[in-house]
């Protein structure tokens, strides 16, 4: 299900999300929901030793999340906001898991993913709602990297380019299945910013599409022999 009033913002680390979120959120008379870096016990590790930490700073963000998520959901249902905006959903959690997977290095082994996916399924698919509408901020790598090094965070130093290209690339994977479930998603190239009027002006136009809103996929599991299998 859908809940009106809730939009979400998307893409890679980098991207300028959180600054999106806060002005679009004021313009809507909306309240921002943003990421709480800086409270994240396990981030500054996880770039110092991914595979050391990739795991935990994964359940520790979908833990986070998931509470976040009710508690606005919440509100918005019995009318105490009018609706949120909000810096990466719970949605994209999986996309970071997936990611780690994949990595050469196994950064997540297959048995934590696995394990995650299920805690994923547990927590989320029964109790989330989806978002009215998610918007999807896109630009290059190389121009991520650079907003990256301009707001230099400490913890951030570590990344390399084709660590973002990896996440692009899960992104876009991503996006195509929410939209393939019925998700409305408004594609923005954000080489450049753009006015907050004129997205003002396309999340009031895309909020009025009809909805073909299926159902969420589970993501597919990975058998100990390495083999993509369906649950």
């Amino acid at each position: 299900m859908f809940a009106e009033g809730y939009i979400g913002i998307a893409g890679i680390i980098g991207v300028g999300k959180s600054t999106l979120t806060v002005e679009l959120a004021k313009a809507l008379n909306f309240e921002p929901v943003l990421e709480e870096v800086s409270g994240n016990p396990y981030l500054s590790k996880f770039y110092e030793d991914m595979k050391g930490y990739g795991t935990m700073m994964q359940i520790w963000l979908l833990n986070h999340r998931f509470r976040q998520h009710r508690e606005f959901v919440a509100r918005i249902s019995l009318g105490k906001i009018n609706g949120v905006v909000q810096d990466r959903t719970i949605w994209e959690d999986t996309i970071f898991a997936r990611m780690l997977n994949q990595h050469p290095e196994k950064v997540i082994s297959d048995l934590d993913y696995n394990t995650y996916l299920d805690l994923f399924d547990n927590m989320v698919l029964r109790e989330l709602v989806f978002p009215q509408l998610l918007i999807f901020l896109d630009c290059s790598v190389e121009t991520a990297m650079k907003r990256i090094k301009m707001r230099g965070r400490e913890m951030e130093k570590t990344i390399t380019l084709d660590y973002l290209k990896s996440l692009q690339d899960n992104y876009y994977q991503f996006v195509e299945e929410m939209e393939t479930a019925g998700v409305r998603i408004l594609r923005i190239d954000w080489e450049t910013f753009k006015p907050t009027k004129e997205v003002v002006r396309l999340v009031n136009e895309y909020s009025l599409k009809p909805s073909s809103f299926t159902k969420w996929v589970r993501p597919l599991r990975k058998s100990p022999e390495e083999k993509v299998v369906k649950v």
